[in-house]
């Protein structure tokens, strides 16, 4: 398939990064929601960094943003090199300016590194089979974390990130477009 006719005939979707007013919306209720707790905001999967700028766009000035991204999968066959050279130059400004940074790696390694870390918020959109967003959603839960969110709820392209959240979060959950939403109860803003 050609990635970029197929970007342009969905363009109207949220695909490869994107994000649409709607999720947009959904983002901005997150970070507002996490901004009323200490921790650092993770987000798992920055790809080309669209997310990675909104919430950092969004997000206190003295609150910490981490983007965690390997690097190894991207939708226009960039080497890992090629995407990750071109992801932090994208990023240049808000990784300088915004209390923002990368970890390159795994989610996983991340989790490990970060045992005892309590995020105010973690935003999942890396993976989007079920045994991944289940992993991420676990880790969240696990840290304490008062808000999670997350990208691509969307029950034909994506039913592993649906199946994850509604097993996770039953009807707890908002969902603006395909951003889907989760504030921990008695903690909802």
């Amino acid at each position: 398939m050609n990635s970029s006719i197929f970007f342009m005939e969905n363009a109207e979707q949220s695909i490869w990064g994107s994000i649409t007013e709607e999720d947009e919306a959904g983002i901005e209720a997150a970070v507002a929601s996490a901004s009323l707790h200490p921790g650092p905001i993770v987000e798992i999967g920055a790809l080309f960094g669209h997310t990675t700028t909104l919430l950092a766009t969004l997000k206190g000035t003295d609150t910490q943003l981490i983007a965690v991204e390997n690097f190894t999968w991207n939708p226009f066959f960039l080497s890992d090199d090629e995407h990750r050279q071109f992801t932090k130059r994208s990023l240049r400004y808000i990784l300088k300016n915004c209390s923002t940074s990368i970890y390159d790696g795994s989610a996983e390694g991340f989790y490990s590194a970060n045992q005892d870390m309590k995020p105010s918020m973690v935003f999942i959109d890396a993976g989007h089979d079920y045994g991944s967003v289940r992993r991420d959603i676990d880790w969240a839960m696990q840290s304490g974390c008062p808000v999670i969110s997350g990208h691509d709820y969307h029950k034909e392209i994506h039913p592993g990130v649906v199946k994850a959240v509604d097993e996770s979060f039953g009807s707890d959950v908002r969902i603006f477009g395909s951003v889907w939403l989760h504030v921990s109860e008695g903690l909802q803003s």
